[in-house]
């Protein structure tokens, strides 16, 4: 059986401050220019390879811009997981790889789809497509590591689309939360989906203390009743 390198990518030399530098530079161009903003929704694969290509393994610069899956690659059959919050020690496994690449390709279609048809749709409505999407880019963790990064750049580029813009507290890099919203994203991840919708509902609450415009409002993070 093969084995393939780790990958870390914040534990490699000068990370830090060169994803600091590429992070604020893909903010600026996913609010002023839409071809790059759709185009990253559309397929985020090479703009994940122009931000982490250069902390890739020198044995494997596949690493960055491939998702796990994908045929002939070294990330064919790579499976990962992340340690469990509610149960320390514990891991909890992200989707499988096998047919995941098709599996993301879907999630950016249905998504793509759903902001042409939530222009002037509520405010909560919206928000449930932007949560809906960072839900299941964190559920399917297609990268071998960087998803975080792309996960919240993808809702970044959404909220732009349907024109809601993003309050300072947001951030690509570094990372803006901890356990608040890490939590109801395992559980949904491990959710049977019958069980999904309420960890929809806490983390939509959270991703609205991002956003501004209609949301930056009290009461604005929750449905309307």
């Amino acid at each position: 059986m093969t084995i393939y390198p780790p990958w870390q990518v914040h534990s490699a030399e000068g990370y830090d401050e060169a994803m600091q530098l590429a992070a604020a530079e893909v903010f600026r161009n996913l609010q002023n220019n839409v071809d790059y903003r759709r185009a990253i929704l559309t397929d985020p694969r090479d703009l994940h390879a122009s931000l982490f290509r250069d902390f890739a393994p020198d044995s494997h610069p596949e690493y960055a811009g491939t998702y796990r899956g994908t045929v002939a690659t070294s990330l064919e059959k790579r499976e990962i997981s992340a340690p469990m919050l509610f149960k320390p020690g514990g891991h909890f496994a992200f989707e499988a790889p096998e047919g995941l690449p098709d599996k993301v390709d879907f999630l950016l279609r249905q998504i793509t789809q759903e902001i042409q048809e939530a222009h002037h749709a509520p405010t909560y409505t919206q928000l449930l497509m932007l949560t809906h999407l960072f839900c299941w880019w964190g559920k399917l963790h297609p990268f071998l590591d960087g998803n975080g990064h792309i996960q919240r750049i993808l809702f970044a580029a959404a909220a732009v689309e349907l024109g809601i813009p993003l309050l300072p507290r947001f951030a690509i890099h570094p990372r803006s939360y901890d356990r608040l919203l890490a939590l109801p994203l395992e559980m949904f991840t491990r959710a049977a989906e019958n069980q999904r919708e309420q960890f929809i509902a806490m983390v939509a609450e959270y991703l609205s203390t991002w956003l501004a415009g209609p949301f930056d409002r009290p009461g604005s993070g929750i449905p309307d009743e």
